[in-house]
């Protein structure tokens, strides 16, 4: 949900769905707001558009394609149970953050994290998931390093019009990632002031979410998403989060949705 990286995304998933057949696609498009820091990592947060674009049954009912912000996830195994897809994310540099020592960082350089989902779910259905997924990915824009995260979701009605759902998820790094959007060189630190900082490969983060959908009438829906981050190991330690930032973060976010 921050900028740029739309195009890539959108054309993603028209490429994506370009082989199925119109009448098929079950299209629902949302637009909303969302809070969150102004990097990973930081302790300003602002208020940002949101988002999201899903095609499901693409040419099978558990296929999909799905738009969030500048993210983009997919199913596209024609299986009950197993998943098989596309994921995408842009990672904006930090021009922009109202940090000004953070700002004068050369690094981290934008990345476009893309690569693959495995997963299993246990109750496949249009409103009830027990699902364990594993995604991992890796930066095409510049080769800064990959990321591998599991994640266990679940999924349920609450009621006739409510949908819950929670998310537990964490993610290892390579040193190629961290280095790029935790360490500090030498050269930066000389332009921003903070402490030279070597980041290496370990686990970056464990984040605890969810979301909860209210069914206004067969065509509306809202959304209602929340999320807490805790970084760890060297992400924590980074003087871009322990001296300028914090290593608890928040996001909130709601979406008005339209079902075709």
């Amino acid at each position: 949900m921050q900028r740029i990286g739309t195009p890539v995304v959108l054309a993603t998933v028209l490429a994506l769905a370009s082989g199925a057949p119109a009448q098929a696609l079950d299209l629902t498009v949302g637009l909303g707001a969302a809070y969150a820091p102004d990097y990973e990592g930081s302790d300003d947060y602002t208020l940002l558009p949101a988002w999201s674009l899903r095609a499901d049954d693409l040419y099978h009912p558990d296929t999909y394609v799905r738009v969030l912000g500048t993210s983009i996830s997919s199913n596209l195994l024609p299986d009950e149970n197993f998943r098989v897809g596309l994921v995408a994310r842009y990672l904006p540099d930090y021009d922009k953050v109202d940090d000004s020592r953070v700002e004068d960082l050369e690094r981290p350089q934008e990345a476009l994290q893309t690569g693959v989902l495995l997963g299993y779910d246990a109750l496949p259905g249009p409103r009830e998931d027990a699902a364990f997924e594993v995604e991992a990915t890796y930066d095409l824009l510049h080769g800064n390093g990959g990321l591998v995260t599991p994640r266990v979701r679940y999924k349920a009605p609450l009621g006739q019009s409510f949908v819950g759902e929670a998310l537990v998820q964490t993610s290892y790094a390579s040193e190629d990632y961290m280095s790029n959007r935790f360490g500090v060189s030498g050269r930066d630190a000389r332009r921003s002031g903070l402490e030279r900082f070597n980041a290496d490969d370990g686990l970056k983060d464990l984040t605890l979410g969810g979301q909860l959908s209210w069914i206004v009438t067969e065509n509306w829906l809202v959304t209602g998403l929340a999320g807490y981050t805790r970084l760890l190991e060297d992400a924590e330690d980074s003087p871009i989060v322990a001296d300028r930032g914090d290593q608890d973060q928040l996001y909130g976010g709601l979406l008005v949705n339209y079902r075709f």
